[in-house]
């Protein structure tokens, strides 16, 4: 089943309205808050996943070690998140975090669709889809479809989320939220709806708290006029009998913290002063608590605590909380900064408050707009920063290298019948080795075209290949490779069970063990780079190869695969990359011998009479001079996958 990909939420048109009230705090008057729009039951989870018969224990997060390797989906909708304790930089009981995407489509707050890629333990993607429906219940978590699978969640363990969190500030995350009013129809909000918590207790808490840590400062960035309404807030309102109406008559207490002074609003609206204040020429970095009961109201803010009121039309049980800035009217250059939100219940039997929502806004992008669930639609300027300064790299759409990317000595990027011609620097054009298999035009991986080759003599093709003759005259292409280099190839295999290992970049002379070769293994269907060192004192050859299958990467009939190789001669290492994802990372222990400039430059098999040329499509063959870095890498993969 293939589903497309959808947010987890839908934002929907509330019409609310908003009044401002004489001190210039803005306040809902009548209006309908959201329907219970559908929350993801995936949401919120640490899904160990269990091993089952329909896969191999090497693509289970299940483990025997410290900690339980488990998956997280992100709030955007699109992220997923690996952490594992099995990972080559981790030791266990210390998580390592890593990142892929994946699609859903709610259907309700305990199923839908979904579907992903399943990681190893080492941190690596496997080869693994999942894609199926899913129910969730009494946190447990069952996936139908092409791979049954079951899951656990942990969010209960305090181990797995504190290390998760860990592993979340080491991989350089740590964003929060920014509430900004910029509008003069609108105030800036984050505005969290107790019936969209993924929480037990229902749409209202009667008796609770909430943890949160500000920042209320002048937003450098900001071109707004000061308009003297520069209050911050946060606001607790009460459920009604008014088709869950948010208005003025429902407010259960409110906080303003602006203009250098802590205050509270009293039973009659009106806001007073608590004592407490602050430098209003800096930045305020405010720890909050606030604590709730259907008659009480008290908040501490940077260990002092003051008692609030709750408003003489409140209903007492909290159905929404709110972040606010500014007023309704106008604007403000101030800016707030909210982090590591909890809402808690409070269990009247035992006297504990059981943690119902938390949110440390690390599991979206950067700039994402908060007006989705698991928030209220009402949201208005709420959205992700990061406190480093610098965004993480999304992981399907990453952003480009500054400067120019380094032009190809060879690359041909099949997009037209004329497969032969080379838009690199060399200009080497291809081929066709005798044998003629069968040459198409295909879609390619990311929607441009693509050569088909059929090498099956029973649908009109024959064994065949295609190479370009180097020549030490015109040494500007992959003859002219000294030290580092990078070799690409973007493939779909047809089908696999070749009689011999089928070559997809080959520039090697074996007998003398000269050059490089890219290729595929016919025994298991993994990636394997091998380079050579020529002949040692006793004529004995010298090679070694990164291979796809130490991190446990095989390729499967008709998928799309970017496939990257970096030879680092300052490093003596040999990288291979599976759709951006290091596989395996190997130490050369010689010199790499770079292969006669008269040798042919082999592409897709070379045999002409024998079962060793590939069968399927090629979207595009690459190498350069030099060894490609990371977000370079990943830039390739994105331009070959954005379908």
């Amino acid at each position: 089943m293939q589903i497309s990909k959808v947010a987890t939420a839908v934002a929907l048109s509330t019409g609310l309205l908003f009044g401002c009230n004489s001190d210039g705090l803005p306040i809902p008057t009548d209006g309908s808050t959201d329907p219970a729009t559908p929350t993801s039951a995936l949401l919120n989870g640490y899904w160990e996943f269990s091993d089952t018969s329909a896969f191999s224990a090497a693509y289970s997060s299940s483990s025997s070690t410290d900690l339980p390797n488990v998956y997280r989906f992100s709030a955007d909708g699109e992220t997923l998140y690996y952490y594992t304790d099995n990972s080559a930089d981790t030791t266990l009981g210390e998580y390592e975090r890593f990142e892929t995407t994946y699609e859903e489509t709610i259907e309700d707050d305990t199923s839908g669709q979904v579907a992903f890629t399943l990681f190893n333990n080492d941190g690596s993607v496997s080869t693994i889809s999942v894609d199926g429906d899913y129910s969730a219940a009494d946190g447990g978590l069952s996936i139908g479809g092409n791979i049954p699978i079951s899951g656990t969640d942990h969010s209960e363990n305090t181990e797995v989320t504190s290390s998760a969190d860990t592993a979340d500030e080491a991989s350089g995350v740590n964003n929060a939220a920014q509430i900004l009013d910029t509008l003069t129809d609108d105030t800036g909000e984050l505005r969290l709806k107790i019936l969209n918590t993924s929480s037990t207790v229902g749409k209202t808490i009667s008796s609770g708290k909430l943890t949160v840590d500000l920042t209320y400062q002048l937003n450098p960035d900001s071109t707004q006029v000061d308009e003297g309404q520069n209050n911050s807030y946060i606001s607790l309102y009460s459920t009604n009998d008014e088709n869950d109406k948010v208005s003025n008559a429902y407010h259960h207490g409110d906080i303003a913290i602006g203009d250098g002074i802590i205050q509270f609003r009293d039973a009659s609206g009106s806001l007073t002063a608590t004592g407490g204040t602050f430098d209003a020429n800096s930045t305020f970095d405010a720890t909050v608590e606030v604590v709730w009961t259907p008659t009480s109201h008290t908040f501490t803010i940077n260990g002092e605590t003051y008692t609030g009121a709750v408003s003489s039309n409140s209903s007492g049980e909290v159905q929404v909380i709110a972040l606010r800035l500014g007023t309704n009217s106008g604007v403000t250059p101030y800016e707030l900064i909210a982090d590591n939100l909890k809402v808690y219940s409070l269990n009247e039997s035992t006297g504990e408050y059981v943690e119902e929502f938390k949110d440390t806004f690390n599991d979206y992008s950067v700039g994402y707009d908060l007006n989705n669930n698991p928030y209220n639609s009402s949201t208005s300027e709420a959205t992700v920063i990061s406190l480093t300064g610098e965004a993480p790299v999304d992981p399907e759409n990453p952003e480009p290298p500054v400067g120019d990317f380094p032009v190809a000595l060879n690359e041909y990027t099949f997009d037209s019948s004329d497969y032969a011609v080379d838009s690199g620097s060399a200009k080497n054009d291809l081929t066709s080795k005798s044998g003629s298999p069968l040459i198409t035009t295909t879609a390619g991986a990311a929607g441009t075209g693509a050569m088909h080759i059929d090498q099956d003599s029973a649908t009109g093709g024959g064994y065949g290949y295609v190479y370009y003759n180097a020549t030490s005259e015109t040494t500007t292409g992959a003859q002219a490779i000294e030290g580092s280099f990078s070799v690409e190839t973007v493939i779909k295999a047809d089908r696999f069970g070749y009689s011999s290992d089928v070559s997809l970049v080959d520039f090697a002379e074996t007998s003398d063990y000269l050059g490089f070769k890219l290729y595929l293994e016919s025994s298991d269907n993994s990636i394997k780079f091998k380079v050579y060192g020529g002949l040692d004192a006793e004529d004995n050859g010298l090679s070694t190869e990164a291979k796809s299958s130490e991190g446990d990467v095989y390729l499967v009939e008709d998928n799309w695969y970017h496939i990257l190789a970096t030879y680092s001669h300052s490093d003596s290492t040999a990288n291979l990359y599976i759709d951006g994802t290091l596989v395996h990372s190997k130490s050369v222990d010689f010199d790499v011998v770079e292969n006669t400039t008269d040798d042919k430059f082999i592409l897709l098999g070379g045999s002409s009479s024998s079962d060793k040329n590939f069968d399927g499509s090629v979207d595009n063959i690459a190498v350069w001079n030099e060894v490609l870095t990371d977000e370079q890498i990943q830039e390739r993969v994105a331009q070959f996958t954005a379908e």
